[in-house]
């Protein structure tokens, strides 16, 4: 759970061999990639500059390479390469990227061809196909000003991802925090390429990097402990940090909403010992110097902190008691002065008070009428932050003063 710091060294630099491909891509900028090849446009996600990832979701076995531009620089090709070996997969391919400067364009495409081995010396690819080009501005934390967009709890629901996805467009935002709950359950690998890359072939993250927090319906299911293929964190761990502009962002894990012990588990799941391991970390990252510095500190994650009515007497209590129990003296000491979650669909505002140090926001749920899109403006003056329903009603509105 180790941070990256933010890093400008060049591409050149890092040891990768610029080449001048020759591949056509398709006239239109959000061409997404044909049909029996892949499914939808590429996602970014990180979204730490430092710590990038694209994805692509394949119909097939196949492999494909992504290609890269910084700052209108020669394009660059990125092997999706472990230990030797160039990617082969059946639902995800996934193209790290180098560590790239804060604030940079980065322009971007992916090319992907199916594959079948007939033998071990006779490899057959099929034809070379080249999505659209992409440009994203990378996320830099010397900036005055920052803009970003939070949704949680969609839950599959297409009309509701519809919805979110073309008002958060119009917004271009400096990237998207997805707190949380983007499926039911997680049960089969063929099927997650739509819960959380493109669902139904929608566009996500293509503009824009995305932020991932995984909630406890992502963590049902025998298909759960895949979820990392299909997502990208730095070091694909859920607990991470990131700063844009003047925001310094700490995502963490909450795990489920009922405790280890509980005879539904049958022991498959140890949320205590990473609760434990998260704790450390956070003692660690709100010390590193571009975390202090921050004027906002905010908290994600997606089971809120605190409940409008906190009863001990319900199996919820013992979910989110252990984690604040764990974390909020940390969160004072580091300055924190908002949490933002989801969880229970119901949007709510707890403001801070002598018990309840920091301030918690809590999102909508996943039906149209229940979801919420909250937009998040900061400056040298405040963070104003304003939670919307889907037609546009104020839910909640938010300013906070810098540290």
């Amino acid at each position: 759970m180790k941070r990256r710091n933010f890093l400008t060294r060049s591409l050149l630099a890092g040891g990768l061999a610029t080449q001048s491909l020759g591949l056509a891509a398709p006239a239109s900028d959000s061409a997404s990639i044909s049909p029996g090849t892949a499914f939808g446009e590429p996602l970014i996600a990180g979204p730490d500059p430092a710590n990038l990832a694209i994805l692509q979701a394949v119909l097939s076995p196949a492999s494909g390479y992504g290609e890269i531009s910084v700052n209108d620089g020669a394009w660059q090709k990125i092997l999706p390469e472990h230990k030797g070996m160039v990617a082969f997969e059946t639902h995800v391919l996934k193209f790290l990227l180098p560590p790239l400067p804060a604030g940079a364009k980065l322009r971007y495409k992916v090319t992907v061809f199916a594959v079948t081995y007939q033998s071990a010396y006779k490899i057959q690819r099929g034809p070379l196909v080249t999505s659209g080009e992409y440009v994203v501005t990378c996320l830099d934390p010397s900036k005055k000003t920052t803009q970003f967009v939070v949704w949680n709890d969609t839950h599959e629901n297409a009309k509701t991802l519809d919805a979110l996805q073309e008002k958060t467009a119009r917004l271009t935002p400096d990237f998207l925090l997805w707190n949380g709950d983007q499926t039911n359950d997680v049960y089969a690998a063929e099927k997650m390429a739509n819960q959380y890359i493109c669902p139904n072939g929608r566009s996500i993250a293509t503009h824009y990097p995305l932020a991932y927090l995984r909630g406890n319906h992502d963590v049902r299911g025998p298909a759960a402990r895949l979820v990392e293929k299909f997502t990208h964190t730095p070091g694909n761990d859920f607990t991470h940090a990131f700063r844009s502009g003047p925001v310094a962002c700490l995502t963490m894990d909450t795990g489920e909403d009922k405790p280890d012990s509980h005879p539904v588990f049958q022991g498959m799941v140890n949320f205590d010992a990473m609760r434990a391991r998260q704790t450390k970390w956070l003692a660690s990252v709100i010390e590193e110097p571009w975390f202090r510095s921050a004027p906002y500190k905010l908290l994600f994650c997606h089971i809120p902190l605190w409940w409008t009515k906190d009863d001990p007497n319900r199996e919820y209590y013992n979910c989110h008691k252990p984690c604040r129990d764990a974390w909020q003296g940390l969160l004072v000491k580091a300055g924190v002065q908002l949490v933002v979650s989801g969880h229970t669909h119901e949007p709510a505002h707890l403001p801070a008070t002598p018990e309840r140090r920091i301030a918690q926001l809590v999102g909508g749920g996943p039906q149209l009428e229940r979801a919420t899109l909250t937009h998040f403006v900061a400056n040298e003056k405040n963070l104003t932050i304003t939670m919307s329903t889907l037609d546009d009603k104020v839910v909640h509105r938010l300013t906070i003063d810098p540290a």
